[in-house]
């Protein structure tokens, strides 16, 4: 009996294995087998050998921080904020509120970077003071992030000089359709960011059982083809009263596939050494993912004030995550590792 009949599939794991890139066919083909097949298991792990081998079976944590929170222009249907179906109250962190979730993120010293969310729209003055604060208590192993709106690349440029070393932005599926924004305004700030000095982490976003394999590589490859630092994907969660909730959501064992593809269609990238799956989850981690969000305050996927409550992973669940997905080291922001074993989960809890 033969296990794998497709020579093809082998061909091109072959290829990953021997340190080669692959190309959009070869990725449209691997998302061609069912999630539950042989073949998908297959590609699953040996995505997860090449990034491991790669990162030294090291993972990173991201933390965010939801600093304000309004009716968002972008009109998002798959977000909370979108304007027409929000039900936040708008809010901005004050000083203390912030400083209070920057310790609680930082003060282990094994957070990688520290994202700042807003809105699409947002005020930069506050931007700027909240950057200058997390630059006061965040260690400098910690990498200092944003995720913002679309930008012209003056104002990167002012946010890359505040201290800022990366930027998350992306051209989401159904950008246009699904949303109120322009691909066109989506891509450019992209470009924006990379031209303004900023690391581009970007995403497969937000994934839903409708999207087709074509749309799925069309938007992984905008990020590579900029030069992104780091990759993902995520599926789009079905939170009541969004509109697109309606058409439910993908498994995860369908975005561990998914994550595994982007995993070997950028490993050889010199830029990228991280991949991502949101939300969390132990499958996306033995296929090819090694990057975990811990999330505080507001989160587009939550109809909660506080997701850390809800949804959202704090800090010790994420190195626990980690541990039990088999991941050796963790990294921090200057790339030092620190060796992620019981001990050190048992210490950081006391």
């Amino acid at each position: 009996m033969t296990l794998i009949k497709e020579n093809k599939l082998v061909k091109i794991l072959e290829k990953t294995l021997s340190n080669e890139s692959i190309s959009k066919e070869d990725c449209k083909y691997l998302l061609s087998f069912e999630e539950t097949s042989l073949e998908a298991s297959l590609i699953r792990s040996v995505a997860n050998e090449v990034m491991r081998k790669k990162s030294d079976n090291s993972a990173i944590i991201l933390g965010q921080i939801g600093i304000d929170v309004k009716a968002c222009s972008g009109g998002c249907k798959f977000c909370t904020f979108g304007e027409g179906h929000t039900e936040f109250i708008p809010k901005c962190l004050d000083d203390n509120e912030l400083s209070l979730k920057i310790h609680e993120f930082c003060d282990a010293g094994d957070l990688y970077g520290l994202f700042l969310m807003t809105m699409h729209d947002y005020d930069l003055t506050h931007l700027l003071h909240s950057i200058e604060l997390t630059k006061s208590i965040a260690p400098k192993s910690t990498q200092i992030w944003v995720n913002i709106g679309d930008s012209d690349i003056d104002t990167l440029k002012e946010i890359k000089k505040a201290g800022v070393s990366g930027i998350y932005h992306v051209c989401r599926l159904g950008e246009g359709v699904n949303t109120l924004l322009n691909p066109k305004d989506r891509v450019k700030t992209m470009q924006n960011a990379v031209d303004a000095g900023l690391n581009l982490y970007t995403c497969c976003e937000p994934i839903g059982p409708e999207h087709t394999i074509d749309e799925l590589v069309d938007n992984i490859f905008i990020g590579i083809e900029l030069g992104c630092f780091q990759h993902a994907a995520m599926r789009r969660v079905a939170v009541a009263n969004t509109p697109l909730a309606v058409y439910g959501q993908i498994s995860e064992l369908r975005l561990a596939q998914i994550v595994a593809v982007i995993a070997l269609a950028t490993f050889t990238m010199p830029s990228m050494t991280y991949c991502g799956v949101h939300e969390p989850n132990k499958i996306g981690y033995i296929s090819g993912a090694n990057i975990i969000t811990a999330e505080s305050g507001v989160n587009p996927r939550d109809n909660k004030e506080e997701t850390s409550k809800s949804r959202g992973l704090d800090m010790n669940a994420c190195r626990t995550m980690l541990l039990e997905s088999g991941f050796k080291y963790i990294r921090r922001g200057d790339e030092s590792k620190i060796p992620l074993n019981l001990d050190y989960i048992n210490k950081i809890n006391k």
